[in-house]
């Protein structure tokens, strides 16, 4: 990786992806060995039980929701950070009045999984 490969992006600048109304992906940035995503989950939203390859790392930076991985259930108060291993089955209902924000880190980088079918 060379400097000019370095690029700065404010948040806004990144349209992403509206899965359905009131919940929306950003891929952020995606590098040779982790993406980063932010997911943004209106009150009553949820994001499907579902699983993937690759180990997740999250930051609930807003919102009140429940997430469930793997046989148990999680009640979730922002802020709080996840750790996700690869093949576990996980989702996350929004459970408060606030937008949920969580910040995902996928490695290997999940770029294909997070385009719109």
């Amino acid at each position: 990786m060379k400097e000019e490969d370095v690029v700065v992006l404010g948040i806004d600048q990144i349209k992403g992806e509206e899965k359905e109304p009131g919940l929306l992906i950003k891929l952020l940035a995606t590098g040779e060995n982790v993406s980063l995503s932010l997911l943004e989950a209106k009150p009553g939203k949820s994001f499907e039980v579902h699983d993937h390859p690759e180990e997740e790392l999250c930051y609930i930076h807003q919102g009140r929701g429940v997430m469930t991985v793997g046989n148990k259930t999680y009640e979730i108060v922002a802020p709080v950070v996840l750790k996700i291993p690869p093949h576990i089955k996980h989702g996350l209902r929004v459970t408060g009045t606030e937008t949920l924000l969580k910040l995902n880190a996928h490695s290997p980088p999940r770029t294909q999984a997070l385009k719109k079918k």
